[in-house]
């Protein structure tokens, strides 16, 4: 891969663990994710509609792929709140963030293309890595540890994720190349993930404490992250042929999140998850030199 979309996505990756984490904290996932949205949509509003309207910048393609992204974020964005509230951050996390790359990278063989054999073999490693992180000792490591109480809305965060991931390379590669026109895309693909997480959240829902607990300083910041780390990723979906790669160099955040879980939530398992993360770096590091 090129220096330029590899920068790209590990600065994203810092992010994205940044508003995960900003999100696990008040234990108010769904009300955190949905203010979240709520800002960045009514932010973006005027900007985003006014540059569009001027450029027209997005193809029917685009607009189509968007459509279909966001229905898919939406989706995951309603997995990963419930499966936060049934796990923990080193659980859910990782696992939601491993089986795309598995996914993406066989849909990267259907499109004619391919992989190259290191690329593979990093990929495999990060999946490994994934798959370690959320541990605390080796003896953990069989399969129920993998399927429990969240592991199906850790499965649908998954496919959500394999979803939006797949459309969004698909529309960026029908616009005009850049960062304006990967930051509109970006922005009405949140539009749309916001109006799927507002229809699949119950209207009635069981409060744990208070909203007003959760404000909206931490939600504006997650805010922030979030679309600036998401729009990173659509840039550099438009430098690189391999929806895969991008995919796996994503999972950095989880090296991150994983550093920033034991500084500060205290948990457990340093041993097993380091080792993870230096799975998942080493099989980056692979994917990087080789993966052409």
């Amino acid at each position: 891969m090129e220096l330029l979309p590899i920068f790209l996505v590990i600065s994203s990756t810092a992010m994205h663990a940044g508003w995960n984490l900003l999100a696990r904290r008040r234990r108010e996932e769904s009300v955190f994710m949905g203010r979240m949205l709520i800002v960045i949509t009514l932010v973006g509003c005027v900007p985003a509609t006014i540059s569009e309207a001027i450029t027209r910048s997005l193809t029917p393609l685009a607009w189509w792929c968007l459509l279909g992204s966001g229905v898919c974020c939406g989706i995951y964005y309603h997995g990963l709140a419930k499966a936060y509230g049934a796990a923990d951050f080193t659980t859910v996390y990782p696992v939601t963030r491993a089986t795309p790359v598995i996914l993406l990278a066989l849909v990267d063989v259907l499109r004619a293309r391919n992989p190259t054999g290191a690329g593979f073999a990093g990929m495999g490693a990060v999946a490994v890595g994934c798959l370690l992180t959320p541990l605390s000792t080796f003896r953990d490591c069989s399969v129920r540890h993998y399927f429990n109480r969240a592991s199906l809305w850790m499965l649908l965060a998954a496919s959500g994720t394999a979803g939006y991931s797949l459309l969004d390379k698909i529309g960026a590669e029908s616009v005009a190349s850049g960062p304006a026109t990967a930051a509109r895309y970006g922005y009405f693909f949140y539009v749309v993930s916001g109006i799927t997480l507002l229809l699949l959240t119950p209207r009635r829902r069981p409060v744990k404490q208070p909203a007003s607990a959760v404000g909206w300083g931490g939600p504006a910041a997650g805010a922030a992250l979030n679309f600036a780390s998401y729009w990173l990723i659509l840039w550099a979906y438009q430098l690189t042929e391999r929806v895969s790669y991008i995919v796996a160099f994503r999972q950095f955040g989880i090296v991150i999140g994983v550093v920033l879980a034991f500084i500060l939530f205290r948990e457990k398992g340093i041993a097993v998850r380091l080792t993870g993360a230096l799975l998942i770096t080493a099989g980056l590091v692979v994917i990087g030199a080789w993966g052409r």
